[in-house]
């Protein structure tokens, strides 16, 4: 029993004197990666498997285009795309939801004319954002739009409107004339439902609901249903937003 308690004594004498550490001084120092460097043999032959699987995964064809997919403004067949993608797989998964809605911003890159791989849709959706579900009263829908219509055009679905000096008329969701007195829901990611890109708008949400969803997998699955009946894509803008 003494021998323990002078072994915890010596410990304590130990830690208690050890010394402390301090930065003296740093340098910082800029090393550049470019593909001048060279290979490290090591390190490449542990990652070569996992490269192969990879690259085979990534340059799988998820869909076949007609034409080039570009994004633009008001609108443009890339935000319609993506925006009905979401719609469409939103309903899939049994969300309850009036209009989908995604932030222009959000689109990185334009989809290739013919062969579309699956490398490509992560390049236009590099985040790994999830789908929420965002619930505005009629008189906070209002607005919504108006943040839309100041921006020039934002991706939508589900709904359709005039841009008219920076506010937003003849507001229609699913073919109905907004209703003031009503609430409606809409489908986005979850950045923007946190404020993102200029969406202070979104604070005035009367409710949120995160789903386990992600945003690149909405635009999976519409690719899917398309390469799955034979259809190769071609989307047009249709005028579902109008400058006045």
């Amino acid at each position: 029993m003494h021998q323990r308690i002078i072994a915890l004594v010596l410990l304590f004498s130990v830690v208690a004197c050890s010394p402390k550490l301090k930065v003296a001084q740093s340098k910082a120092q800029l090393y550049p990666i470019s593909a001048n460097l060279p290979a490290d043999s090591a390190l490449e032959t542990f990652i070569s498997p996992y490269r192969k699987t990879l690259d085979a995964t990534m340059h799988d064809v998820v869909a076949l285009s007609a034409v080039e997919i570009q994004k633009g403004r008001p609108e443009a067949p890339l935000n319609n795309l993506f925006a009905d993608a979401m719609f469409f797989s939103g309903k899939k998964w049994g969300l309850n939801f009036d209009i989908a809605y995604t932030n222009y911003g959000g689109l990185r890159i334009a989809l290739p004319k013919g062969e579309i791989h699956r490398y490509q849709v992560f390049e236009l959706m590099p985040f790994e954002n999830m789908l929420a579900l965002v619930t505005f009263s009629g008189k906070d829908m209002q607005a919504f739009f108006d943040f839309m219509a100041q921006t020039g055009g934002e991706p939508i679905s589900g709904a359709s409107y005039t841009i008219s000096g920076k506010k937003a008329t003849d507001i229609k969701i699913n073919g109905q004339i907004l209703d003031a007195n009503k609430n409606y829901t809409v489908v986005t990611s979850d950045y923007m439902a946190n404020g993102g890109d200029g969406g202070v708008i979104f604070s005035k949400a009367l409710k949120r609901d995160d789903t386990p969803y992600k945003l690149r997998d909405a635009l999976f699955l519409y690719l899917d249903y398309f390469k799955n009946n034979g259809i190769q894509l071609n989307p047009l803008a249709d005028g579902r937003i109008k400058i006045k």
